[in-house]
């Protein structure tokens, strides 16, 4: 387990104040916490938006998000380590690449991401495309397949995405046969 709270905290009252310090501290391998202000405090508001884009452009991740006070929030950005890219983090790239903002440690994160195939890992994921065996056991619990499909799309995408990063072909069997169970019920997995 990591301890989160031993992690440096660092302040900044911009995005330009983030993309500074990421400049001048993104090759270090710690995670820190970036401790920003509320939207209500004006102008040393920065938006999540504008830190995940920061972050990108230098190969880091955003992460878990807690209240410090009434006033201020702590996210913790990472480095990114090796895994899979969600299609909203590579459709913010590509507008980064575009726009010029990227930095040269964003861009070689991509290309070790589309290196080690991580780039692609969750395509299908995103395109809500069913694999075999999961339309396999859905079609053997009538009717789980059609309450699978009636799903909201970010559920199915959870439930897609919980299957696809089983480590085991034990635990992706079993995880496929719990969602066709509990599909053919009309029930999603809990917590998707």
């Amino acid at each position: 387990m990591i301890k989160t709270e031993n992690f440096e905290q660092i302040e900044v009252t911009s995005g330009q104040a983030l993309r500074e310090w990421l400049e001048a501290n993104h090759l270090q391998t710690e995670s820190i916490w970036l401790v920003t202000y509320k939207k209500h405090v004006g102008d040393k508001y920065v938006s999540v938006q504008d830190i995940l884009d920061q972050v990108l452009c230098f190969g880091w991740i955003d992460g878990i998000r807690r209240k410090l006070d009434d006033d201020r929030t702590m996210q913790m950005i990472s480095p990114r380590q090796a895994q899979h890219w969600a299609k909203t983090y590579k459709d913010r790239a590509a507008k980064l690449i575009d726009t010029g903002r990227m930095h040269p440690a964003g861009l070689a994160a991509i290309a070790e991401s589309k290196r080690n195939g991580l780039w692609n890992f969750m395509d299908d994921v995103d395109a809500l495309i069913k694999p075999d065996d999961l339309i396999a056991a859905l079609e053997s619990h009538p009717p789980a397949s059609e309450y699978f499909d009636a799903f909201a799309k970010s559920t199915r995408r959870n439930i897609l995405r919980w299957i696809k990063l089983a480590k085991t072909p034990d635990t992706r069997a079993k995880r496929i046969e719990k969602t066709a169970v509990l599909a053919a019920q009309n029930q999603k997995i809990p917590q998707m």
